[in-house]
């Protein structure tokens, strides 16, 4: 018997590592990510009982009862899998099935055409609408979402859910509103005076604190805006064009524009002004120091100490 939510959760443990071993921009991202979702969602239904993941077929039924099967055992189509995973969660939203099953699509699409469908979709809205589906199917498995996942990315998804449960849109909307309104309301010279005031060129900085200011639009004015974040994970060292690299997420806290004066703070907040849940952000890693490399045994000192006086020595008779 091996439809057993352990090893179904063992396998997307296996399929999320190797997901965010190497970044979000990665290739494979994505199709990775749905392979993890699908094993989880399996997972929960045998959690229950393996006959909830098996094909209708009779020897299916037997495999998933213990028997031993005379043909090949299927298990049922993933669009049904999340038909009973709503039955079975009820706090299973619409919108929660609906982000995954969207997921699942495209990633057959990907699979089964010419098309290149996951490379043209965003990872970091995805795995936003995703996380909520991840946390309440393992919390009905009974399932640590830290093991699965890895304590940031646990806590980054727990972030998320909680940010999703406290709907502050009408909120941040009507604050991005009146701030619209108080700037445009301003004579032009005095617009375009604080537009002056308050460009800037520069994309993100790294403070010494590990602090990330990230410089986005702000909803209110269309002015550069400072978005505050602090990291939260890390890829592992990979290489990309020759470099070795690591990618480093972070999850904002705030954004303050200081053209019209708009503050958004808390990440259910910022969520709801259209800002991401997460950041990620490029960091270059000396070789010499991440393979822990001595250069000195790379070095033959009395070969260039031989090269060194002979060279002196040519000089000298030269002369």
């Amino acid at each position: 018997m091996t439809w057993t939510v352990e090893n179904y959760y063992s396998k997307a443990q296996l399929y999320w590592d190797r997901a965010t071993s190497r970044g979000q921009d990665n290739e494979d991202f994505l199709l990775y990510v749905c392979f993890t979702v699908e094993y989880i969602s399996r997972g929960a239904l045998c959690s229950v009982n393996p006959t909830l993941n098996a094909s209708t077929d009779i020897e299916s039924l037997y495999f998933a009862c213990g028997l031993e099967p005379r043909n090949p055992p299927k298990t049922i189509e993933f669009s049904e899998v999340l038909k009973r995973l709503q039955r079975l969660i009820p706090d299973l939203s619409d919108h929660d099935i609906s982000s995954v099953k969207a997921l699942i699509e495209a990633r057959n699409s990907e699979l089964h055409s010419d098309l290149a469908v996951l490379s043209s979709m965003s990872s970091v809205s995805i795995i936003s609408q995703v996380y909520p589906f991840i946390s309440k199917v393992s919390d009905f498995a009974s399932q640590s979402l830290d093991t699965l996942l890895g304590e940031a990315y646990a806590e980054t998804a727990r972030s998320v859910v909680n940010a999703k449960t406290k709907d502050r849109t009408k909120r941040v909307k009507d604050l991005i509103r009146v701030f619209k309104e108080r700037f445009f309301g301003l004579d032009k010279g005095e617009q375009q005076k604080r537009r002056d005031a308050t460009k800037t060129e520069l994309v993100s900085v790294v403070l010494t604190s590990g602090l990330h200011i990230i410089y986005l639009k702000c909803p209110a004015c269309s002015q550069t805006g400072e978005l505050r974040a602090s990291p939260v994970g890390e890829s592992i060292a990979y290489l990309r064009d020759n470099e070795l690299i690591r990618e480093i997420r972070v999850i904002p806290s705030q954004f303050q524009c200081k053209c019209c004066e708009l503050c958004i703070q808390g990440l259910d907040e910022l969520m709801a002004a259209g800002f991401n849940h997460e950041y990620c952000s490029v960091d270059h890693v000396d070789p010499i120091e991440h393979f822990e490399i001595d250069p000195n045994e790379y070095v033959d000192h009395e070969s260039i100490a031989r090269e060194y006086h002979q060279s002196y020595y040519e000089e000298y008779s030269d002369e």
